[in-house]
This record gives C-alpha cells, structure tokens and sequence, in this order.
C-alpha cells in the first residue's frame, strides 16, 4: 500500500490519530478487498468523466461529487469495523 494515494478522509484519520483521537481500525481481509473495490470502481468512474466531460467546471463538479462518495464509502466501511 507505500505507493498508493490516501484519500482525504484517510489523511484526516491520521491526523486525528496523531492528535489523540480514536484509532484507525484493524481491517479484515474482505474489507480491505471491499475498500480496493469501492477505489477500483471510483478509478474507472472518475476516468470516465475525464473523458467523457468537457467543460472544466462541471469536470470538477463532477470529480468532486465522486470523490465525496468514495470517501462516504471507504468511511462506511471503516465505521462497520470500528463497531466490531
């Protein structure tokens, strides 16, 4: 995982971490594979759009929209482990 991007709610998880805040959960294998699925399926949609979407300031709309749902996604997740 060294050379992969941290989404933004990964790098704020960190820093609350780093502050004294709740720990980052262990996560099983099935969801780590959840959370590489959720990045793999927003990989292929924010593709799509750069392609696809040709003004610039719906581009950004748009890649801002998915990025938000990612991060609610991965946050699901990690909230479903934390409560274990």
């Amino acid at each position: 995982m060294g050379s992969e991007l941290k989404s933004a709610w990964e790098l704020a998880m960190e820093k609350t971490q780093k502050m004294g805040g709740d720990e980052i959960p262990s996560l099983s294998s099935d969801e780590k594979e959840e959370i590489a699925e959720i990045r793999k399926v927003y990989g292929a949609k924010f593709a799509e759009v750069e392609i696809l979407v040709q003004d610039p300031e719906k581009k950004n709309l748009d890649l801002d929209r998915l990025r938000r749902e990612r991060d609610r996604k991965v946050e699901a997740v990690y909230q479903k482990a934390r409560k274990k």
